[in-house]
């Protein structure tokens, strides 16, 4: 319980200077402007780590899959069946030459973007937390279930923030960026990354270089 209470604390304050310091902007940025540059999509393919599988020549054809399908189409679902449809639209891109293989990772991070207050992303990392915490796997392009996993289990973390008083504590630090729901959903995907195998030591000297190398121990009490 104490590593998961300290994961929970970094985790919290990771999602919270991410947010502020760049999801914010470069989600505002992006629903402020009808299309996106081939500058913001470098920036936005740099930001989520997916530069590698979008290499500089196949960019101009996923910029005009992301501007005259993606976009749209993620705007025009409902909160109902958008989160089923990731799959389907990553499969949709690759098939209007967008992407060379299926990136279901790209469309439900571009979808998170669009819709934050919906959407979560995916990736590996998260998903082998999913695991470790169910006890099942969750394949990369499974979408509709990791979602419903991940609802749960920011269902769990919301009540074990809500029961040490971490949620009021860091209230502070997050309402006037985040919605509550928000900030549970980007703690959970932090705290997901961390079970998953993401670097400790990395993301708590980021927390702490920020607020204080005592944050995290102060919120621990």
């Amino acid at each position: 319980m104490e590593t998961k209470s300290k994961y929970l604390v970094i985790a919290a304050g990771e999602a919270i200077l991410q947010w502020i310091n760049k999801e914010q902007t470069l989600i505002q940025k992006l629903k402020s402007s009808e299309t996106m540059t081939l500058g913001d999509l470098k920036k936005w393919l740099g930001y989520w780590m997916l530069a590698r599988g979008n290499p500089v020549n196949q960019r101009d054809n996923l910029l005009k899959g992301i501007n005259e399908f993606l976009r749209p189409s993620i705007l025009s679902f409902s909160d109902d069946e958008l989160p089923k449809q990731i799959y389907s639209m990553a499969k949709q891109l690759k098939h209007l030459g967008g992407t060379t293989s299926i990136q279901t990772s790209l469309v439900s991070k571009f979808a998170f973007c669009m819709r934050p207050e919906l959407i979560v992303p995916i990736d590996e990392r998260a998903r082998k937390g999913l695991a470790l915490m169910y006890g099942k796997r969750i394949g990369a392009h499974n979408y509709e279930s990791y979602f419903e996993s991940f609802l749960l289990f920011k269902r769990e973390t919301a009540a074990e923030m809500q029961g040490s008083n971490l949620l009021d504590d860091l209230k502070p630090y997050w309402k006037n960026y985040m919605s509550e729901d928000l900030f549970l959903s980007r703690t959970t995907d932090k705290f997901l990354m961390l079970e998953g195998g993401f670097n400790v030591k990395s993301m708590e000297k980021n927390v702490g270089d920020h607020f204080g190398n005592d944050w995290i121990g102060k919120y621990q009490q």
